[in-house]
């Protein structure tokens, strides 16, 4: 499976479990609890997504902040693995994508993937649905969100 169809399947997964694991997910006085959601995400990346596209030995970068499960590493699977990969962005038709966040339509170029995330009043969102990828602007520093039908993504070794 290539990356590009591993991380559209992983924005299908997290639109149809958020109901379901949402609810396990926050603490007992039904606030968020951000570990425990970045520990299911990362673990879920982990399995669904690098496992499907890597070889044994070979690590994604982290899906947003990742986990923190394990102290100080942001893996859960293999707490001592360091990324020999990351995600990279490209326009799949024009030369420029719509950034949703900055009101601008912007070229991808030096630009890291961050995660996948929804979009609300303005804002994005760690809810469905899932259509829209965080990217950080190298150039600039700004974060900039993207809907996933402008995109395609594939793999770099660092």
């Amino acid at each position: 499976m290539n990356i590009d169809k591993a991380i559209r399947e992983f924005a299908d997964f997290l639109n149809r479990s958020w109901s379901v694991a949402y609810p396990l997910l926050i603490d007992r006085d039904y606030t968020s609890d951000e570990d425990s959601i970045n520990d299911w995400l990362q673990c879920n990346w982990e399995i669904l997504v690098e496992r499907k596209v890597l070889k044994l030995n070979e690590y994604l970068e982290v899906f947003g902040e990742g986990a923190d499960f394990n102290g100080a590493s942001s893996r859960i699977t293999d707490p001592n693995a360091l990324p020999n990969f990351k995600v990279i962005i490209r326009s799949n038709s024009k030369p420029g994508v719509y950034d949703v966040l900055n009101d601008e339509v912007v070229i991808l170029k030096g630009v890291s993937f961050e995660k996948l995330v929804g979009f609300k009043d303005g804002f994005y969102t760690l809810e469905p649905e899932f259509k829209y990828v965080l990217i950080i602007d190298n150039d600039s520093e700004l974060e900039r969100v993207i809907p996933l039908d402008g995109i395609e993504f594939d793999l770099e070794r660092l």
